[in-house]
């Protein structure tokens, strides 16, 4: 995907009740092969965004041009263990700036309503951020305009790739004891996968497997 400043973005939402993600890019970040951008919402908030499956461009109208009719989607099978994490990430991946005080990080979660944020370092992801973090901080009497975000990013962080099965990445979080694992390409974050997306995969699969078996 490419875009340009004052491009319109759309985000598709993961849920069929949420409404879709609508903003304007304010600035083009990152190298030709791995760009992001900053997204300015018409929610009012601004924010990087890593375009990942559920990002497109809205083809700009030109003076006087009907809009175009947009083409049915291919209607997509049940996601099973197997399948490409991919088509269950999150996407955009919210982030923090690595040197966003606990206060903004803590904000920002709460604003995304996620429950871990990639922390990036002048367009460098360097791991992931949860709301777990957060509470042990301020439980150890950290101060939260103080504390910055990399002095909490796990190092048990565990990547994947999007290509990965789903199966794959419910191993990862077992054996790293994480909720949360970033998706990247290269350089560039595409999505976050929780333990609850996950869960719903595998749980539904065994549900189908017992019903048919």
């Amino acid at each position: 995907m490419h875009a340009t400043v004052g491009d319109r973005i759309i985000v598709q939402a993961e849920v069929i009740d949420r409404p879709n993600r609508l903003g304007t890019v304010c600035e083009v970040l990152g190298t030709e092969n791995a760009e992001h951008y900053r997204v300015d919402w018409d929610d009012g908030h601004e924010s990087l965004l890593y375009p990942g499956p559920d990002t497109r461009v809205l083809p700009r109208q030109r003076a006087g041009e009907e809009p175009a009719a947009r083409a049915p989607e291919p209607a997509a099978g049940p996601v099973r263990p197997d399948d490409p994490v991919e088509r269950i990430m999150g996407a955009p991946a919210a982030g923090v700036d690595a040197h966003d005080s606990l206060r903004v990080t803590a904000v920002s979660l709460a604003d995304a309503a996620v429950g871990a944020l990639v922390v990036m370092d002048q367009g460098s992801p360097l791991g992931m951020i949860s709301e777990r973090d957060v509470v042990h901080a301020l439980a150890a009497d950290g101060d939260p305009d103080e504390v910055q975000a990399h002095n909490l990013v796990g190092a048990t962080t565990m990547w994947a790739s999007p290509t990965d099965s789903v199966r794959r990445v419910a191993e990862l979080m077992r054996d790293g004891e994480v909720r949360h694992v970033p998706l990247r390409t290269e350089d560039a974050v595409v999505g976050v996968v929780s333990i609850r997306d996950v869960l719903r995969v595998l749980l539904d699969f065994a549900g189908e497997t017992h019903r048919f078996g």
